[in-house]
């Protein structure tokens, strides 16, 4: 056998060993991370999160998912008011930012309250279509577990960013 194909066989064999490695070291790590379990305040908030910054970034279906069936007429709305110049206008100034400041569960009523902080934020004047850039304002929004998940529960409307009880 000539020294060209031994080379051939070693190049060969270092490049699957290469790539099995890599296989076997993505496994792992995908099997440790599948295996930590959220605990219900951080299932929480990582909802809070995702909704505010699918909600405040106009991603509607995504926010849709992340709630209750009952918060669809709610969301329509807000979905029905974004036109194109709206999204326009958030492509230059930037994503909204969400970040947890409090939350409670109570495990009784399978309920919770997390309030967010949301940065960079567009409002829509839902009237007359106007955009309002604010820097940062506070939701409260309230959860409740339903189907194995915890839902954000927004079918009442808001008034001055905080849950209108009356």
């Amino acid at each position: 056998s000539s020294p060209f194909s031994l080379s051939l066989y070693y190049t060969n064999f270092f490049h699957i060993m290469n790539k099995l490695y890599i296989i076997i070291l993505s496994s792992l790590l995908f099997i440790c991370l599948s295996c930590q379990q959220q605990t219900p305040k951080t299932q929480i908030e990582q909802t809070a999160i995702d909704f505010c910054e699918a909600f405040y970034n106009f991603n509607y279906p995504v926010a849709q998912e992340l709630s209750t069936p009952s918060s669809l007429s709610y969301l329509s709305f807000w979905a029905s008011n974004v036109r194109q110049v709206h999204l326009n206008q958030l492509k230059t100034q930037g994503a909204a930012k969400a970040t947890v400041i409090s939350s409670e569960i109570d495990a009784n009523t399978e309920r919770a309250t997390v309030v967010c902080q949301i940065k960079n934020v567009l409002i829509i004047n839902p009237v007359n279509g106007k955009t309002k850039q604010i820097n940062t304002l506070q939701d409260t929004l309230e959860l409740t577990r339903e189907y194995d998940k915890w839902l954000i529960k927004k079918d009442i409307p808001l008034r001055n960013g905080k849950q209108n009880h009356d």
